[in-house]
């Protein structure tokens, strides 16, 4: 497909706005001519779709979401570098007139090259995955608490 193939040694800067279902990639190199036009890929398809449309030589910034580390395990490998912003401290995005993602892709972008993303420190594996069993159990606790559940005494497990 034009625009998408990477030149050995030139680098692309991508940027992916990432929702429930979908997400939304971007990117351009560091003339700022577009060499992936703007395009929302599926959820479902989006690891066979990195494997295809992302080149070692890519530079990548993903805003922090709920599931960014998912993302984030599927693209760093098949990349030079993955920037994890922190959504917060990217001045740019959080004062901006209009917010769309379009708009906030191309800011990202314009940060990405400039190098000066706020970044998020990446856990270990081993982390995120406690970190999301404990968010689990307070959904869980929640979830009980707000409809007046009991928890049995046997546990979740109890297979009565």
């Amino acid at each position: 497909m034009k625009g998408t193939q990477n030149t050995i040694g030139s680098p692309r800067y991508l940027a992916f706005d990432i929702h429930k279902e979908y997400m939304l990639a971007d990117g351009i190199n560091a003339e700022q001519e577009w060499v992936l036009p703007p395009r929302r890929v599926e959820m479902g398809k989006f690891r066979e779709w990195a494997k295809k449309n992302l080149s070692n030589t890519d530079l990548v910034v993903l805003e922090i979401t709920t599931n960014v580390w998912d993302i984030y395990d599927v693209v760093a490998p098949l990349v030079t570098r993955v920037v994890v912003a922190h959504a917060g401290a990217v001045r740019q995005i959080a004062e901006a007139r209009v917010e769309t993602d379009k708009e906030d892709i191309k800011r990202l972008l314009r940060l990405l090259i400039a190098d000066i993303i706020p970044e998020v420190s990446v856990p270990p594996v081993h982390v995120r995955e406690l970190r999301g069993m404990i968010s689990y159990r307070h959904r869980l606790q929640s979830l009980l608490h707000r409809h007046n559940l009991l928890m049995p005494e046997d546990g979740l497990t109890n297979k009565a």
